[in-house]
């Protein structure tokens, strides 16, 4: 493991508060398993048994899953971090939070998963399916549906999940 992975797991513990916060446990598995896919030759398989085993105990334990194959940016932050689940391809941008209970995934008819840019909130239990794009600096609110597209900067709410008026306008 190189020192670009340990300063990133440090990181991850700074600011989760520590090893004992649950919610850096799937971020930290991830780590583990980007990590395994790039030993050499037999390591690797060794490597992906661990995240294998890691990330079982640690969807038991959290009830949270963020896949190795997910491309996630800098600074992901999971508040409460239960219950947390991300497709394999979906993309989280930098300085992104996500509260407890949201999915990222698939829609039933739709191929293709989120794309979350920077600086995104996702309140509990928002669920956001499908080949969406939500804009950077977007909120969306807690147990929100999320199928079309977010602009930028947006405040969204409901389901299915619409932008808010700005504060002051009628």
């Amino acid at each position: 493991m190189n020192e670009t992975l340990w300063s990133r797991l440090r990181d991850d513990v700074r600011r989760h508060e520590g090893w004992s916060d649950p919610a850096v446990w799937p971020l930290l598995v991830h780590r583990l398993g980007r990590a395994a896919c790039e030993l050499p030759g037999p390591l690797r398989g060794v490597g992906s048994k661990l995240y294998g085993v890691t990330a079982l105990a640690v969807q038991m334990a959290t009830g949270s899953h963020l896949h190795r194959e997910t491309a996630l940016g800098a600074e992901l932050r999971l508040v409460h971090g239960r219950n947390v689940l991300v497709h394999p391809a979906a993309v989280i941008g930098d300085r992104v939070t996500l509260m407890h209970d949201v999915t990222l995934g698939t829609g039933a008819a739709d191929e293709g998963a989120p794309v979350l840019e920077d600086d995104v909130f996702v309140g509990a239990g928002a669920k956001i399916l499908g080949p969406v794009r939500v804009g950077r600096g977007a909120h969306i609110a807690a147990n929100s549906l999320v199928v079309t597209d977010i602009p930028a900067e947006a405040h969204v709410m409901g389901v299915p999940a619409r932008p808010l008026p700005k504060r002051g306008a009628r």
